[in-house]
């Protein structure tokens, strides 16, 4: 009976100290760094950069963790930028960098991008046969 007592109080320490150690590393955070609300601040076609109007810098773009985007864009109304428009679609990390963004329109196709984050910047990399576009985003 000792013996099964003294088993079962080994076992009770050695499950509460790794309890603990697991405890004390704190949350890991795996949430996928392209989640969140991003503004343009920054595009470049084939390395040369597209200077913005005020109203291109007001779009936002809200990419969520259930694998959906939705963006809102702005046009120069009579003296003031002005909802231009929406548009949604789904996401999918493919790993080593790689996005794959499907929009519900149907009119448009799904792109494949390179994107790299640094602290709250975002930058997106894609090439078709008109060459090179480079976005530049930051998290607001």
């Amino acid at each position: 009976m000792k013996k099964i007592i003294l088993l079962l109080a080994v076992i009770s320490t050695i499950v509460i100290s790794c309890k603990s150690d697991d405890d004390a590393a704190g949350p890991v955070d795996n949430q996928d760094p392209f989640i969140g609300t991003w503004k343009i601040t920054q595009e470049f076609e084939n390395g040369v950069e597209v200077m913005q109007e005020a109203c291109d810098l007001e779009e936002t773009i809200t990419v969520k963790n259930d694998m959906t985007f939705s963006g809102t864009y702005y046009m120069m109304g009579a003296s003031s930028c002005e909802v231009g428009g929406t548009y949604a679609g789904t996401w999918e990390n493919l790993g080593d960098n790689k996005y794959k963004v499907t929009s519900d329109d149907p009119e448009d196709t799904e792109v494949e991008a390179t994107v790299t984050f640094s602290g709250n910047t975002m930058t997106t990399v894609t090439n078709d046969e008109d060459g090179e576009f480079k976005q530049v985003l930051i998290r607001v």
